[in-house]
């Protein structure tokens, strides 16, 4: 998973077909726990790009996502979020890699 700022966020989405993006905070436990979760169903899933954003950099782009709660997962395929998980379920994060998979190939 790599870490993006504000300025290069939009760009990853834009610029990739599935995109999952996890936004957090350094100073938000729940965050903490679920980064090497997030970090560990990216290795099975080569195909996606996973990235990592800090809310107290991104302001901007977390007000756009309209981001209410962290951590806030947000998948994306070709620009357009398909679904969202909030909250730290490893699950819930697994169901959302599921569904860009399966909207990008039906």
């Amino acid at each position: 998973m790599i870490t993006r700022n504000e300025d290069d966020i939009r760009d990853l989405i834009d610029s990739n077909k599935l995109v999952v993006v996890q936004i957090g905070a350094s100073w938000c436990m729940p965050c903490k726990h679920l980064k090497p979760k997030i970090e560990k169903i990216s290795l099975d899933n080569s195909d996606m790009i996973f990235a990592y954003v800090d809310i107290d950099e991104a302001r901007d782009y977390a007000a756009e996502a309209d981001v209410m709660s962290l951590p806030t997962v947000i998948g994306y395929h070709d620009s357009i979020e398909i679904d969202r998980v909030v909250g730290n379920s490893e699950n819930a994060v697994k169901e959302l890699v599921e569904k860009i998979r399966n909207r990008a190939n039906p």
